[in-house]
């Protein structure tokens, strides 16, 4: 009998890890600045109880709404952590990267 390929080992996923999954695979119907690439991703920290949202943006995006993202983002995952009944236990840290838009050709 041949053994399994990697990708077919068991593994369960903590908690933290299935919302992160959950998370990151929903983040993309997040309303964001038209025309404007605004990048939400999720990672559990290593405390296990704390998720880190990352948010990358161009620099010159007005504050408002790099603030209205990530108000947003935060109320989808503390939502979806309410779902589950994990609300009570769920931190959120935000991190945010602002990036210089690349020059026009």
């Amino acid at each position: 009998m041949s053994e399994k390929p990697q990708g077919f080992d068991e593994y369960t996923p903590s908690r933290l890890e299935w919302l992160v999954v959950m998370l990151n695979s929903m983040v993309q119907y997040l309303n964001t600045v038209p025309g404007e690439p605004i990048v939400c991703a999720f990672t559990p920290a290593s405390d296990g109880n704390t998720i880190v949202m990352h948010i990358r943006y161009f620099a010159d995006i007005p504050p408002e709404q790099v603030k209205r993202i990530e108000t947003d983002s935060r109320t989808f995952a503390l939502d979806l952590a309410k779902s589950y009944n994990w609300d009570s236990w769920i931190n959120i840290q935000t991190q945010l990267t602002p990036i210089e838009r690349p020059p026009k050709k």
